[in-house]
């Protein structure tokens, strides 16, 4: 049964991995923008980490 297990583990754990990343590729700007704000970056925060300006930041969050 433990054999099992371990090979179910190792079966399902890269493909977990690989929903991961594409989901973090896929997202976009307004996702993130969200994601970070309520991660409780500021404003100002979020728009020097993703290089655009306040009042873009304001806009996706309104």
């Amino acid at each position: 049964m433990a054999t099992i297990t371990c090979a179910l583990l190792w079966a399902i754990t890269p493909l977990l991995v690989f929903v991961a990343v594409i989901y973090w590729l896929s997202e976009t700007q307004p996702q993130r923008i969200r994601r970070l704000r309520q991660q409780g970056h500021s404003q100002r925060a979020i728009a020097e980490r993703l290089g655009i300006t306040v009042y873009r930041v304001r806009q996706a969050l309104t």
